[in-house]
């Protein structure tokens, strides 16, 4: 893995495109390039409509680890 591709050490929010998916841990995001996403929450609270495929903005804090400060579905997709 091309470690200067993902900055866990970056402040800034990015904005990450894909599709939902259920783990025995919580959700994870397959981004449109592929790679799988953790996510978190702030107070641990998953949204229970979360699913399909959504657009979220979060900071990256781990190689494989989103912080999410919003999410929305993207209407129209399956």
């Amino acid at each position: 893995m091309n470690k200067t591709m993902h900055q866990p050490n970056s402040r800034a929010a990015n904005v990450h495109v894909g599709m939902i998916e259920a783990s025995p841990r919580g959700p994870l995001l397959r981004d449109d390039e592929g790679v799988i996403w953790r996510l978190g929450f702030v107070d641990d609270q998953v949204p229970e409509d979360l699913e399909g495929r959504v657009s979220i903005r979060g900071k990256v804090v781990d190689l494989d680890r989103i912080e999410v400060e919003y999410w929305e579905r993207i209407a129209g997709a399956c």
